[in-house]
């Protein structure tokens, strides 16, 4: 059987050409997105595009979601057959034996979001009060946010991280993925010096998986259960952006330790955990003998 050699030989140079050709791609399938969401809403596509909000506060969202992630599952997998010249699944994709790295990815997600809601209650850092239930807006909400998991992981922590590993020591890879990762975010509402350093940690803390087992579905169940249990169940804003939620929550101290506007993702105590996390992660994988509970 013939091997196959990447086009481009440079990992480093196969990833900035990725990142670049990524946002043109994407950017072409929003369009498309956002004009279908045009075509079957009461606004028009002019209003769409001068009102980013306009798109979060419409249902359809949901519909440009769609697109997004079938522009960048084909760019990646443009990039994968001819530049990389690598099976689609190779970046990190391989479910068979991964199972458990996904619900354990569910699980992490579900505790650190858990963990910072119950410590702002119990420190009457934010006051909460309960909403409303709709069915409706949760099943969006869960369709959305795992769309949002698939995406950002598939190109960050997959393409990105994966041939940047190939060219540079794993942790200077994975520091650099976590910058694009961060960079991503600049445009996001209410974005600040914290938030930024958050959302750098929180790369790091879902590429310490990838970088160790070259694989996804831990944060791809990490990133999932964090967005979708932050923003339509506890109510914080997710990465700045409001949306309709369970609870409610109204700031009750300082916002280096709400996140205030940001939401959670603004806090100075998820930046403790996810470097507590980010140690643990990485001891797990380096020492497993030291930081696994011992059997008897």
């Amino acid at each position: 059987m013939e091997t196959k050699y990447p086009l481009i030989k440079r990992g480093w140079l196969r990833a900035l050409l990725f990142f670049f050709t990524f946002f043109i791609f994407i950017t072409l399938f929003d369009l498309v997105g956002i004009a279908i969401v045009a075509y079957y809403s009461e606004y028009g596509f002019e209003e769409f595009i001068s009102d980013p909000e306009l798109i979060m506060e419409n249902k359809m969202m949901l519909l440009m979601m769609v697109c997004q992630l079938i522009g960048t599952i084909f760019t990646v997998g443009l990039f994968q057959k001819f530049i990389s010249r690598e099976d689609f699944v190779s970046i990190g994709l391989n479910f068979v034996g991964f199972k458990i790295d996904f619900y354990k990815g569910l699980l992490a997600g579900t505790v650190l979001i858990c963990s910072g809601f119950i410590l702002l209650t119990v420190l009457n850092l934010t006051l909460i009060d309960l909403t409303y239930f709709s069915f409706y807006d949760q099943i969006f909400y869960f369709f959305l946010f795992t769309i949002v998991s698939l995406n950002e992981e598939i190109a960050i922590r997959g393409y990105i991280l994966h041939n940047l590993s190939s060219s540079f020591n794993k942790y200077v890879a994975l520091i650099i993925s976590s910058l694009v990762f961060m960079i991503m975010h600049l445009g996001n509402p209410n974005i600040g010096i914290l938030p930024l350093v958050n959302l750098f940690l929180a790369g790091i803390f879902l590429g310490i998986y990838t970088i160790h087992k070259n694989n996804l579905w831990f944060p791809i169940g990490a990133h999932l259960t964090w967005n979708y249990l932050q923003g339509p169940i506890f109510g914080f804003e997710v990465s700045g952006n409001k949306i309709n939620s369970l609870f409610e929550q109204k700031p009750n101290g300082h916002e280096l330790l709400t996140g205030g506007n940001f939401g959670f993702e603004g806090s100075i105590i998820l930046t403790l955990f996810l470097m507590i996390s980010i140690f643990y992660m990485d001891g797990y994988f380096q020492k497993p003998n030291i930081f696994k509970p011992s059997t008897l």
